[in-house]
């Protein structure tokens, strides 16, 4: 299950574009392309339910010193979204 991260600032980048959190989280249904980045995050075309397509700018938002439970399990890092247009 993916599991997002929002913030004011991220909320406000895709205001920006007429997109809301919900629609945003509901393209990750739809991905046309991915393609990972210098920086370490990724860019993402996808399709939103009312047909729209969006690029979606996006990192994993996880610290860097994660040390697995005793089970060896690390839990499901955050999808931070960086914009949406």
């Amino acid at each position: 299950m993916r599991r997002f991260k929002w913030i004011e600032w991220n909320l406000e980048k895709i205001a920006a574009h007429a997109l809301s959190a919900e629609e945003v989280e509901a393209a990750y249904n739809r991905i046309l392309q991915l393609e990972s980045r210098r920086d370490g995050s990724y860019r993402m075309l996808a399709e939103l339910p009312s047909g729209r397509r969006v690029w979606v700018i996006w990192r994993y938002d996880r610290e860097p010193d994660v040390i697995p439970d005793i089970f060896g399990e690390v839990e499901a890092a955050l999808i931070f979204v960086i914009t949406a247009y």
